[in-house]
């Protein structure tokens, strides 16, 4: 394993056939005893989910379960972040403080709702938030140029996807808010937005992930392909 600081992000690098575990790990060693957890959604973190819940303390099940962003559909659709949490991490643990992003609702009413919901959660501040990035370097649901990027007092903002869905996300207050952020991160396709957002100084309007530059505690978690272009 390879660690090392670069600009106020470090980065942790893992064998690819180990990652998911590995990751998984270093999410238990993470954990508050108490508290609250932001999940992501995505492949990597539907590699890893399994592995947390076959290492699961008792008091991951007492958590305040969040999520980092979620599309506008309904939880019985397979595209919900909600549904794949549930389905390979949640539900084998017996999550009993899950606060869902309701993909179900009007997008800027379900955005609404969600920010008076996690408010008091916010305000003590995240204990650990997990987050994916994508090849755009996106973060959470705030792809390039998404307004949500540049929001300073909602915690959860109704955004478009570049897909063509509707969606929903934690914004910079709420992220931000976090005392340690672990970033998920693999597949060679990501490895150019890696560099990008470690090594580059680009605006966070083109590269969001540049947001977390500045935070205390950010860890990019890398496969060996996600970190090739380091």
């Amino acid at each position: 394993m390879e660690e090392r600081p670069i600009v106020s992000l470090s980065v942790e690098v893992f064998p690819s056939e180990r990652y998911a575990s590995r990751v998984a790990e270093i999410i238990e060693a993470a954990l508050p005893r108490q508290g609250s957890l932001v999940l992501t959604g995505g492949t990597t973190a539907a590699r890893v989910y399994p592995h947390m819940a076959d290492i699961a303390p008792p008091h991951l099940a007492e958590l305040d379960i969040l999520f980092s962003d979620e599309r506008s559909v309904p939880p019985s659709d397979d595209a919900s972040n909600h549904t794949m949490a549930s389905g390979l991490l949640l539900d084998r643990i017996g999550a009993r403080k899950v606060h869902r992003m309701r993909g179900e609702d009007p997008p800027l009413e379900a955005a609404a709702a969600y920010s008076r919901q996690i408010a008091p959660l916010v305000a003590s501040g995240l204990d650990l938030i997990l987050l994916g990035m994508g090849a755009d370097a996106h973060i959470g649901a705030m792809f390039p140029g998404s307004p949500a990027l540049h929001e300073t007092q909602q915690l959860c903002r109704a955004v478009a996807r570049p897909d063509g869905l509707q969606g929903l996300t934690l914004t910079p207050p709420a992220i931000m808010s976090g005392r340690k952020i672990l970033l998920l991160v693999t597949g060679d396709k990501k490895a150019a937005a890696v560099a990008r957002v470690i090594t580059g100084e680009e605006p966070v309007d083109a590269s969001p992930g540049r947001l977390l530059a500045d935070h205390p505690d950010a860890t990019f978690l890398l496969d060996e392909a996600a970190a090739s272009a380091l």
